[in-house]
């Protein structure tokens, strides 16, 4: 199946083992009701009288997660926090997540008035304990352009965080597609004399200045800076939405750890081939900030106006592979599911990245504005733009 469904994420209609990626942004603790038709409606998560509560219908949503979940699926799952307010001066609204909309009534008993309650890391630590996740990393998602906070005893919260599980420890990844540029030269490892002279006798065994240079590019770090991407609807469709997280979260994860092309042969999802040339370096001048590069430049036995001893390596995706032997065999499209759709940014992206998108919300309005906005609202066109500037630029 694909699109999106009308649905409570913890009954989704998604067959077993199907699912190659979950993206999802559940809604938070207690920071505002969502509307269908201009009223609350029940059975939304966020609404629980309790963080406890609220916790155990997270953990519930992840257990189906986990049922619809390829065994070599990934989960990414972005949550904020929560400051605890008990009713009797409790910090103002500004110690709650700011923005706007109802929020709905709610206690915090166990925690003291203006605390900040961890719920991310509680219900990550549930995952682990209780539903046997792998927990692989956690990203800070840092808000350059976050919310200002009317407080005045504490920093302003300009984060969230992303947590990052499998069921596995093996599981599909291309982190060759989302590496980054380096912004300064990267750190120098320093071989030991026997290795630079056997380097210099075998350029093969060292064909970078680096040792530990990647010429696709650095890993992504564990904090991503991606600024908010306000979303405005038409007045048409009679549905405001104040949550919808940037196109950028949804591209660089698809990109990362979903196939584009499931292998029908072996059920594998085909990973980036990269093709790497040595290629050698030439010294017109030296560079005119160092003092000693003729020295140096001499050491390495290496001199202006001819080739580098080492050279340096670049690199292409040329293509994908499976476990087959070739890639005669026919494929389906990778899998991505957001069972809180939203305004749709999920199935947006992975529709405009060539995967299937699906997407499960309870209300019928979200589902009319995840609708226009997959289908005619032109966004898409942000990530499909990124991404095609990205790969013409993978030759470094």
């Amino acid at each position: 199946m694909s699109g999106l469904v009308q649905a409570d994420a913890v009954e989704l209609p998604v067959a077993d083992d199907t699912v190659d990626l979950v993206i999802t942004s559940p809604p938070y603790f207690a920071l505002r009701s969502y509307q269908d038709d201009g009223d609350h409606y029940d059975g939304q998560i966020g609404s629980e009288a309790t963080p406890a509560e609220f916790l155990d219908a997270l953990w519930a949503v992840t257990a189906e997660c986990v049922r619809v979940l390829k065994p070599s699926g990934s989960l990414w799952v972005n949550l904020g926090d929560k400051y605890a307010r008990n009713g009797g001066g409790g910090g103002g609204s500004s110690d709650g997540l700011t923005g706007r909309g109802p929020r709905p009534a709610s206690s915090s008993p166990g925690f003291r008035d203006k605390s900040l309650m961890g719920l991310p890391w509680r219900y990550a630590i549930g995952c682990i304990d209780d539903l046997g996740l792998i927990l692989r990393a956690e990203v800070i998602w840092s808000k350059p352009n976050g919310l200002p906070e009317s407080v005045t005893d504490r920093v302003r919260r300009s984060h969230e965080q992303w947590f990052h599980f499998t069921l596995e420890p093996r599981y599909f990844s291309a982190l060759d597609e989302i590496r980054e540029p380096y912004t300064a030269p990267p750190a120098k490892a320093q071989p030991s004399k026997a290795h630079a002279a056997g380097a210099t006798r075998n350029r093969a065994l060292s064909p970078d200045h680096d040792l530990e240079h990647n010429p696709l590019g650095k890993l992504p770090g564990s904090v991503w800076s991606i600024p908010s991407e306000p979303l405005q609807v038409p007045d048409d469709l009679g549905v405001d939405h104040f949550a919808a997280f940037p196109q950028e979260w949804p591209r660089r994860l698809i990109l990362g750890w979903c196939p584009a092309e499931v292998c029908t042969a072996c059920g594998e999802g085909r990973a980036p081939v990269v093709d790497k040339e040595l290629v050698d370096v030439w010294h017109d001048k030296p560079p005119a900030s160092s003092k000693h590069a003729e020295t140096k430049d001499a050491h390495r036995n290496t001199y202006y106006g001819q080739k580098d001893t080492f050279g340096r390596t670049a690199a292409t995706i040329t293509g994908y592979a499976c476990a087959c032997p070739d890639t005669t065999a026919p494929s389906t499209p990778g899998v991505v599911l957001d069972p809180f759709a939203g305004t749709g940014t999920v199935p947006m992206v992975a529709r405009a990245l060539g995967r299937t998108g699906i997407g499960v919300d309870l209300s019928a309005d979200y589902l009319r504005l995840a609708a226009w906005r997959v289908f005619e609202s032109g966004h898409a066109s942000k990530t499909v733009a990124r991404t095609n500037g990205e790969r013409q630029g993978l030759l470094l």
